[in-house]
């Protein structure tokens, strides 16, 4: 029985065979108005209409297949460009911070060569002090470094930050000038009138000159004047920001704008030579 549907199989494909090879050579020899052109044509128009509906109803597929992948393709891109502009942001931010860096420890070699005389500690500013009536900063250096109690600290650029009140081996914490608890002998540059700063709080820092009636100007620059002997004379502390009319304790409030940036400190300058040869002079109301 397989025998005969392999021999029936075997004649249907001679026949079609033979049709088809009928069919091309009467297609190749009738014009265009014979009849196998005719129901091509007409075959044609049937079908065309469905193949514009089938277009119409693909197409739309089609296209948003191509927007998902494209809308894919972008969220990568999107992707890739976000990690590249953080990438890039933090080496600008660490170009940044070693530029800052830098600058501070031209300006230390820069003070350094100033002072010659003097013997110069430089630390890095570690933490802020958790007692929040205090206005003090940590640094990196304590007296296995050579630092002591009550010596000066100063800024890259040499202006007063405050003084050391407390060390360990190897950490030491600094009062700032803008601690009520805070005082310096203080001169002005000017005309060498000479008085004492205060901390008032807050980043204010207040001048009190022995002599009430002494010429006094905005932008005066004020520096210390080694009256205590806890730090030298000549260090720039600030400039006069604000003057007023005597007071009922019959002072002048002379308010000073403080030279180093204290909020912003990263490094400062210990003076671990000439050392301090008294007390801190009393930080008086």
């Amino acid at each position: 029985m397989r025998e005969s549907e392999t021999g029936r199989n075997r004649r249907l494909l001679i026949i079609l065979l033979i049709v088809s090879f009928l069919t091309v050579t009467v297609y190749s020899r009738e014009g265009d108005r014979g009849i196998i052109h005719r129901l091509q044509r007409l075959s044609m128009d049937a079908i065309s209409p469905l193949q514009r509906g089938v277009v119409k109803v693909v197409r739309p597929l089609r296209e948003g297949l191509e927007r998902l992948a494209d809308l894919g393709s972008a969220t990568r891109e999107r992707d890739r460009l976000r990690e590249e502009n953080d990438r890039l942001r933090e080496q600008l931010l660490e170009m940044e911070r070693l530029r800052r860096r830098n600058d501070e420890l031209k300006s230390m070699l820069d003070y350094a060569e100033s002072r010659r005389d003097w013997e110069l500690l430089a630390a890095d500013v570690i933490g802020s002090n958790a007692d929040n009536w205090k206005d003090t900063r940590q640094i990196g250096v304590g007296y296995a470094d050579g630092v002591e109690k009550f010596m000066a600290v100063l800024d890259e650029r040499g202006n007063l930050v405050g003084r050391v009140t407390e060390c360990t081996a190897h950490t030491s914490l600094v009062l700032l000038i803008t601690d009520k608890q805070c005082s310096f002998g203080a001169k002005l540059e000017r005309n060498g009138e000479a008085g004492l700063i205060k901390g008032e709080g807050e980043g204010v820092i207040r001048l009190e000159l022995i002599n009430q009636d002494a010429e006094v100007e905005k932008e005066d620059l004020v520096v210390t004047s080694g009256m205590g002997g806890t730090c030298p004379p000549g260090i720039s502390i600030g400039t006069v920001r604000e003057i007023s009319e005597l007071r009922t304790d019959l002072s002048r409030g002379i308010i000073i704008s403080p030279l180093a940036g204290l909020s912003r400190l990263e490094r400062v300058l210990v003076v671990v030579s000439p050392r301090p040869t008294g007390a801190p002079l009393p930080a008086r109301e």
